[in-house]
């Protein structure tokens, strides 16, 4: 008996769900086809139902983890306009937290960025540009008038503060992080003020 539509939906969510999750904390050449699979609970067959390959998956993967990530569901936020992007700012430097429900794609892959397989730089730099965009839509709601140059310092700094972090033992990635934390917060907020 063939698969409904929605089972074979539910699958690949699965999939995508567990190679989000590895991709985000390994990188691509680190993380197996088996690793996935297995962290899915599901066989090698059901991988070959939804994807060509471990690029593809890879593709897909970065896609799913950018539109399920914590800056794109801003449109819920409550908050004030500095307390929301401070909170969005703290959770990005909560990387080492091991009940993190959504990692974001660009946290732990900057090896990925120069990678030899093409469609694994172009899957980052997708997952850059949306994460970019996001955010510039965000400071935009928020009255920030240089949104999109704000939102890219933004996300370089996140992105470099969280590569080098993760070489440093503790107390000393604390200590690196809470300063991090603070300076791009702060910046972020000049840039909110100096437009309103």
């Amino acid at each position: 008996m063939p698969y409904t539509p929605k089972h074979k939906e539910q699958t690949r969510q699965r999939i995508l769900q567990a190679a989000a999750k590895l991709f985000c904390s390994n990188g691509f050449d680190r993380v197996t086809l088996t690793q996935i699979m297995k962290k899915a609970n599901m066989t090698h067959g059901a991988f070959y139902a939804h994807f060509s390959g471990k690029s593809s998956l890879y593709e897909a993967a970065m896609q799913f983890a950018t539109s399920h990530g914590f800056w794109a569901r801003d449109d819920k936020q409550t908050e004030s306009k500095e307390t929301h992007l401070k909170a969005l700012v703290i959770r990005y430097l909560s990387w080492s937290k091991s009940d993190k429900e959504h990692p974001s794609p660009l946290e732990f892959l900057v090896t990925d960025a120069a990678h030899k397989e093409e469609k694994v730089r172009q899957a980052y730099q997708a997952c850059f540009d949306n994460l970019v965009e996001r955010l510039t839509e965000i400071l935009q709601k928020r009255g920030a008038k240089e949104a999109k140059a704000l939102a890219e310092e933004t996300v370089v700094s996140l992105v470099g503060t969280v590569a080098i972090a993760r070489s440093f033992a503790q107390p000393l990635q604390n200590d690196f992080l809470k300063r991090a934390q603070e300076r791009i917060v702060s910046r972020l907020n000049s840039g909110l003020k100096v437009t309103n």
